[in-house]
């Protein structure tokens, strides 16, 4: 499975952009659908430096899943294949031609073999642990367990090795409840972790007793996110 890297030099992302729209290369913009992977075909139109906007223009056939991706955060997904790249942005307008933002970072496929994901698609971890409700984003997942990032507060509040009851993981199609254990607990450094840039401490947690369920799910997730690298390479 490949990894994503993160690469934040505006010069370097300036200059990719630019090398993909000179030999014009493909791009398509893409989201999930109930778990399912919807793209829009785009092409390069031109670039504005100046203002940081790049200008694209969907294909015909293209125009009505574009619309449906076009939903109200204001953010759109972007993909260039021959590059590997994926990243976020706004969008600023849409009518004949898409105008986006210039990414302030993207990522890029780091091919490496590996069961763990940071799931493109939020996968969001409810806890009630000691009176508290702990609401967490899955910060990377595998077929024997996952982990969140806690506050330095909120790390006080687990021990390893404990068991926690209940859990409720929402995956892209299903909400499950799992039975998982404290594996491990450990203290960030501030930009250590490119989603969290402020630091805190990364909660490890295993899968108990019977999770046939969830590992089905993780599966799932893992497949469909191979199949986008997959038209990313292709």
């Amino acid at each position: 499975m490949s990894t994503l890297l993160r690469i934040d030099d505006q010069d370097k992302i300036k200059d990719e952009i630019l090398e993909a729209y000179k030999n014009q290369y493909a791009v398509y913009a893409w989201g999930s659908f109930g778990g399912h992977i919807v793209k829009a075909d785009l092409q390069f139109k031109s670039i504005k430096f100046n203002q940081k906007r790049i200008v694209l223009t969907p294909t015909q056939m293209s125009r009505s899943y574009l619309e449906d991706l076009l939903g109200g955060s204001g953010k759109i997904n972007i993909a260039i294949p021959q590059m590997s790249l994926l990243f976020e942005t706004e969008y600023m307008s849409y009518d004949d031609d898409l105008e986006i933002g210039f990414p302030s970072f993207h990522k890029f496929y780091d091919r490496r073999k590996s069961e763990r994901i940071d799931p493109f698609i939020p996968v969001s971890v409810n806890i009630k642990h000691k009176g508290i409700t702990f609401k967490k984003s899955c910060n990377d997942i595998a077929v024997g367990g996952l982990s969140i990032v806690l506050t330095r507060n909120e790390m006080r509040m687990f021990s390893i090795d404990e068991i926690l009851e209940n859990v409720e993981i929402s995956f892209p199609l299903k909400k499950l409840q799992v039975k998982l254990k404290v594996a491990g607990l450990v203290k960030m450094n501030p930009y250590q972790d490119d989603k969290n840039p402020y630091g805190g401490s990364r909660l490890s947690l295993t899968f108990e007793g019977n999770s046939i369920l969830v590992k089905k799910e993780v599966l799932r997730m893992i497949n469909g996110q191979k199949k986008l690298v997959c038209d990313i390479d292709n």
